[in-house]
């Protein structure tokens, strides 16, 4: 008799990190280089549903060598009214079936020597822990908070957050 496996539902708070994630694409890389910390705005090529995160740099970055002497990093997204931060261990990956299934004009407007090219990098994020918040109003809906507040006396809930182990 045939087995089947029934698929494990993600855990909401790992789904809604990775729904950020997939609507920002954009992430401030944080990584420590000489005792002091450094960010800088890396394209996340690939979110996995365990929430590691693929990105292409250049061989001459100097994210691969702080990475290097301290892996920790942490990439935060900032969307208008959805925020991730999230922490993790990156290392730089050499695998070539990877570089031509996630390759795509974006990368090559920065790597234009193609995904074979020495120079074309894949960093990952094996993914720790993350933390979320949510505003689904935006800006308007924090300020009629605010205002019901002052006006109330109750704290304002801007919107929803949590966090999750990755």
């Amino acid at each position: 008799m045939p087995t089947y496996e029934r698929e494990v539902p993600m855990d909401p708070d790992t789904k809604k990190v990775i729904d950020i994630i997939n609507d920002v694409k954009v992430a401030m890389v944080t990584t420590s280089a000489g005792g002091r910390l450094v960010s800088r705005p890396l394209t996340v090529m690939e979110v996995q549903d365990d929430g590691d995160l693929w990105i292409f740099t250049s061989a001459d970055a100097h994210v691969l060598s702080e990475i290097a002497a301290e892996p920790q990093v942490n990439a935060s997204f900032a969307g208008s009214r959805r925020w991730v931060s999230l922490n993790g261990t990156a290392s730089v990956v050499d695998d070539p079936a990877k570089k031509h299934e996630l390759w795509n004009p974006l990368v090559e407007a920065f790597i234009p020597e193609g995904p074979d090219s020495s120079n074309a990098v894949l960093v990952r994020v094996a993914s720790e822990h993350a933390e979320y918040w949510d505003n689904p109003t935006g800006f308007a809906g924090v300020l009629a908070r605010w205002v019901k507040a002052k006006a109330t006396g109750e704290p304002a809930h801007p919107g929803g957050s949590g966090g999750t182990d990755l």
